[in-house]
């Protein structure tokens, strides 16, 4: 299970039963990880892999982009 210790982010959910393997359930972590502005524990292999369905900012997805075509591994 991926890091989840911000309360603020996650106060509505139980994590301890959130399934995040799954890809739907994967987005919506990103989304609220990343509507938060918290990156830590998200891997830029589940970034690179769902960038384009998330629902972020255009601007974000612009940096997310560029940050990913120079360090994540091809």
């Amino acid at each position: 299970m991926p890091k989840t210790d911000n309360k603020a982010i996650f106060w509505d959910y139980d994590m301890k039963k959130s399934d995040i393997s799954k890809p739907k359930a994967k987005i919506w972590y990103l989304n609220r990880k990343l509507q938060f502005g918290d990156l830590k524990g998200i891997k830029k292999s589940d970034l690179k892999k769902h960038l384009y369905q998330l629902n972020i900012d255009p601007n974000l997805r612009e940096l997310l982009k560029n940050y990913l075509a120079k360090n994540a591994r091809h």
